[in-house]
């Protein structure tokens, strides 16, 4: 009925359509397929698009059969017709002008196919008497028709995969030529050509390579699979098993095969209704089996049980087994450890179909092995250089900084990036170069005005444009030593570079990266402690030393930058110790995490730090700590009161101190290993209040000796004892008991809270005096509470703000305010 090359472009629906359209031509005996014979073939072709369109506008199968076959009945779809009858029916003048326009359709919405839709499309936009006639009678309005094949073939486009048909394609010669397999070449991808297209390159792996060829080469069940983490090379595996074909090394079962990468997602896309899909596939798999060369190769396999399973229809999976089971097609699968058992190892029979081979992470000398190969191409592009020194930092430091990621992919990640900064540092240094020729240009020209001046014996002129002269000079010299020394040869990137892209990636500080020990940070920090953290000079320095041992190479890698359980009464500074740090040291005090443990005292709460199990609400949600340190590795992690937690967090506390990781409840690991632990408790309050109460008369409190302290501070290390387990004891940096705060330390704090509050009013242009007396009234009257330095926020918050605002709120707010004591009460005026 069609040239050969023009049906292979016609969908497994449309192609069906024409022989019923010649079915029924037959048998109503009309001379040739007319366009009737094709509507009501359209209509009758169950699960296409042109049946469901055809519908929506009004052309039920029933109305169409009873004018398109006239007295004759609705013929069966697969009725033998008479044999006397000739088999070979022409297609009319009006209906070869339909497959014509149905072609350019495709063509104009870039359809990789001609489906039924665009033989429908054409068919109504054709002149005829008969459907002119028939849309009349029917009352059918023009603009709806208009409307439902115009929407339909907009939002079903395919711009991205179309192959544009060319001219001499549409004609009914039987000379055309064309591709044997159009839906491998719209919907696979060569990968050896797309090797050869980016000089991809595989180092190593012979194993896993040599077990995939022996896989392949079996007699049954020649499909492979291949299982590893994400970035370990599974995809560069296949492509390099495709190089090794085409360049004749793979042996000679192998000789002459092709590996096509199925592009599945192009393959779903525009599938809206039931059957398309599964003729897509059907249509792709027997060009396959035509082809007996080609190895079939789908990335994240996983993604084909369940994909095109709409309105109850067949999936990907499902419609590969049977061919499968047949060793009709040979293919290879890639995924993941944790998808293969989601999805493939659950459909023992599909899983069977197939050998799997495990694709380990390679080692630090297999990637540098990789990387050496690879840079040539990074180079190409960014036009740098990477010596040696800076693939080995990329490897070494990827694999200790990013370790939810896997090697070469990671390690990779970051030379491409580097690669990237040093080539816009080389286009700033270019705007400089330019800059410098400016400057050149005019001091040439400067030359040659003053050569003219000296010629006509202006010598005074000549003498100011020397001065300008030598000024362009002295610019130019600047110029040329801050350009790069990469003027000559492409920049190099160092080592820092990588740092700087790392620091970048996960917000860790370089100095931390680069192990400087920031003497001016500590020494800033120091300072806030000393002025935020009030009345705790002995926890000051142990957490300094602490954090200057962590700064240093010395410590162990591998184990959190340090931990701390942090002892003493409320109030005391515990919490606000934290905060310091965050700030202060992390830089930012969204860097604090902090996990309430009056949270965790039940056991089935504890999972919410790791995630919830499978088949649990929240389930895939991550947990609270993990999930946290995974977007900021470089935090502080606050465990409050961790007395009241459930003893399981204290299995999880283990792990974290020992190892420096944890693994979720999607079985990810994350890297504690960049954070800084700290336990708060109030183990041992009771001992310290009663210590510091002895010697009160009244109200006049006295301070802690040294001595004192010291026997306080053993007794509660006693009590911590037999508070919490001798292993995780053991696990911490340091115990820290912190002193209860004297009425000289609850008057600096109360003296530092009243100037943030002047502060805060100053901005608003609103002047607060406060009389000295003010901070001893508030600080007696927290030291009576016994609660530490909470009441004296509770008491400016009730007694002074209050005032303030109620006075701000007034018909003529004051802007200088004063706070003056009283008989022991706190006068504003």
């Amino acid at each position: 009925m069609l040239p050969s090359p023009l049906s292979t472009r016609l969908s497994f629906h449309a192609r069906h359509a024409l022989k019923e359209a010649r079915d029924i031509a037959r048998y109503t005996k009309s001379p040739a397929i007319e366009s009737r014979h094709l509507l009501l073939a359209l209509a009758l072709e169950e699960g296409s698009l042109s049946s469901i369109l055809l519908s929506n506008i009004g052309f039920s199968k029933e109305i169409l059969g009873k004018h398109c076959l006239k007295k004759s009945p609705l013929p069966r779809t697969k009725e033998t017709p008479p044999k006397k009858l000739n088999s070979l029916i022409p297609l009319s003048s009006e209906i070869q002008n339909v497959i014509r326009r149905s072609f350019y359709l495709a063509r104009e919405h870039a359809y990789p196919y001609v489906g039924t839709e665009h033989l429908m499309s054409a068919l109504l936009e054709t002149p005829d008497t008969f459907l002119d006639n028939l849309i009349e009678t029917l009352e059918i309005d023009t603009d709806k028709i208009d409307t439902i094949i115009e929407s339909h073939l907009h939002f079903e486009q395919f711009p991205q995969m179309a192959r544009l048909f060319d001219v001499s394609d549409f004609s009914s010669s039987d000379n055309g030529t064309g591709s044997s397999t159009p839906f491998l070449d719209q919907f696979t991808i060569d990968l050896a050509q797309e090797a050869r297209q980016h000089d991809l390159q595989l180092v190593g792996r012979e194993p896993e390579l040599e077990r995939l060829m022996q896989i392949l080469g079996r007699k049954e069940k020649r499909n492979a699979i291949l299982l590893g983490d994400p970035g370990v090379g599974k995809t560069a595996l296949v492509t390099a098993l495709a190089q090794k074909i085409e360049s004749g090394n793979a042996g000679p079962l192998l000789s002459g095969k092709r590996i096509l990468g199925l592009d599945l997602a192009l393959l779903v896309a525009g599938t809206s209704f039931r059957g398309e899909f599964e003729s897509r596939i059907k249509e792709l798999l027997k060009e396959i089996q035509g082809n007996r060369d080609i190895i079939l190769f789908i990335d994240e396999i996983h993604a084909i049980v369940g994909t095109g399973n709409t309105q109850a229809g067949l999936d990907a999976a499902n419609i590969l087994k049977p061919a499968l089971a047949r060793g009709a097609i040979q293919c290879i699968g890639a995924t993941t450890l944790a998808e293969y058992k989601k999805h493939l190892e659950k459909d023992a029979a599909l899983e069977r179909r197939f050998q799997t081979i495990l694709v380990q992470e390679p080692s630090i000398d297999e990637t540098l092995a990789l990387l050496t190969k690879a840079k040539a191409a990074y180079e190409k592009h960014h036009e740098v250089r990477f010596p040696d020194e800076t693939l080995v930092a990329a490897t070494k430091l990827s694999v200790r900084h990013l370790p939810d990621r896997f090697l070469p992919d990671k390690a990779l990640d970051l030379i491409d990036e580097a690669g990237a900064l040093v080539h816009r540092q080389g286009e700033q240094g270019l705007s400089r170069s330019q800059k410098r020729h400016t400057l050149e240009s005019r001091l040439r020209d400067l030359e040659r005005e003053k050569s003219l001046l000296i010629e006509k014996e202006e010598y005074d002129r000549a003498a100011e444009l020397q001065k300008k002269f030598h000024q362009l000079e002295q610019e130019i010299d600047t110029e040329a030593q801050s350009l790069p020394q990469s003027n000559q040869s492409f920049p190099i990137v160092t080592p820092r570079d990588i740092l700087i892209v790392l620091a970048q990636m996960t917000h860790i500080p370089l100095e931390r990266l680069a192990h400087h020990a920031p003497r001016e940070q500590l020494t800033r920090l120091g300072k806030a402690l000393r002025e935020e953290v009030i009345g705790q000079e002995t926890v000051h320095s142990a957490v300094k030393k602490l954090l200057t041992r962590s700064l240093s190479p010395v410590t162990d890698p591998k184990r959190p930058l340090g931990s701390l359980l942090l002892l003493g009464p409320t109030g005391v500074g515990k919490t606000h110790l934290a905060q310091v740090l965050a700030t202060h040291f992390f830089g930012d005090e969204q860097a604090l995490i902090r996990l309430d443990m009056s949270e965790f005292m039940e056991r089935h709460s504890v999972a919410q730090i790791l995630g919830a199990p499978a088949g649990y609400v929240g389930y895939g949600e991550g947990g609270k700590l993990t999930e946290a340190v995974r977007r900021r590795p470089y935090s502080l992690i606050l465990f409050d009161e961790i007395e009241k937690a459930h003893p399981d967090v204290a299995n999880i506390l283990l792990q974290i101190l020992d190892e420096g990781f944890l693994t979720d409840a999607e079985g990810r690991k994350v890297s504690f290993k960049n954070t800084l632990i700290l336990l708060t408790s109030n183990v041992g309050t009771a001992s310290i209040l009663n210590q510091s109460l002895i010697g009160f008369k009244g109200h006049a409190p006295t301070s802690l000796t040294n001595t004192s302290f010291e026997t306080l501070e053993h007794t509660v290390r006693e009590e911590t004892k037999t508070a919490f387990r001798p292993e995780l004891l053991a696990r911490l940096d340091q115990v820290l008991v912190f002193q209860p705060l004297s009425l000289k330390h609850l008057t600096a704090i109360a003296t530092l809270e009243l100037q943030r509050l002047t502060k805060r009013l100053a901005e608003h242009g609103i002047t607060l005096k406060i009389q000295d007396r003010i901070a001893p009234l508030i600080a007696t009257d927290a030291l009576t509470r016994q609660q530490g330095a909470r009441p004296i926020r509770q008491y400016i918050a009730e007694h002074i703000e209050s005032v303030i605002a109620e006075k701000l709120l007034t018909k003529h707010p004051p802007t200088r305010l004063t706070l003056t004591e009283s008989h022991g009460h706190i006068i504003i005026r």
